[in-house]
């Protein structure tokens, strides 16, 4: 939604390429900081510590849903609001993975299963890189919209941040119920 607001205002071919780069920038340095802290731990999928951090990690999933199903009546696109700069929009998009638990906490846990696999770090680096695309996808496909029928995309993309404005915290604590549950019951299974 927030993708969706820059996009809206001003410059939005700029902003929005700015907005998806500070994403990514943000998910690039989450990754890199999360897989060496993992592979400090040492585990290789089938000690204790790797079935805690599942654990962990499922048990974060249900305590953040009350808080992805709590009414947010404050608007947080206020900055954008009133245009955004190219600065701000790099920082709305560094910013946004903050605001958005279920993305962070299955992109952790995705991250879990690369130091798993203990692969060399460029191939840590590449599975990255693989693992930001495909949390990209849902960010890409308005810029896609938007860039290839500018003309029609405005309507389109408002009527869809319409949509997502509704059922935003369904959709926000349904994945993180299923992925709480699915990491919970990887975890049990490593630690019985």
């Amino acid at each position: 939604m927030l993708l969706i607001s820059v996009m809206l205002k001003k410059v939005p071919r700029r902003n929005s390429l700015l907005f998806i780069l500070g994403y990514t920038v943000a998910l690039v340095v989450l990754g890199v900081v999360v897989v060496y802290i993992f592979h400090l731990g040492g585990g290789g999928g089938t000690h204790k510590i790797d079935g805690y951090i599942d654990l962990s990690l499922g048990a974060i999933c249900f305590l953040a849903v009350p808080y992805s199903l709590r009414k947010k009546d404050k608007k947080r696109t206020s900055g954008v609001e009133s245009g955004s700069t190219a600065f701000r929009s790099f920082s709305l998009g560094s910013m946004a993975l903050l605001l958005n638990p279920s993305t962070y906490l299955i992109f952790i846990s995705g991250l879990h299963v690369i130091s798993l696999a203990h692969l060399g770090r460029q191939d840590d680096f590449l599975a990255i890189a693989f693992l930001t695309l495909v949390t990209l996808v849902t960010l890409l496909v308005p810029i896609i919209i938007f860039f290839v029928f500018p003309k029609r995309a405005e309507k389109v993309l408002d009527s869809f941040k319409a949509w997502l404005t509704k059922h935003k915290q369904v959709i926000g604590a349904a994945v993180l119920l299923v992925f709480g549950a699915y990491l919970l019951t990887k975890g049990l299974r490593i630690l019985l």
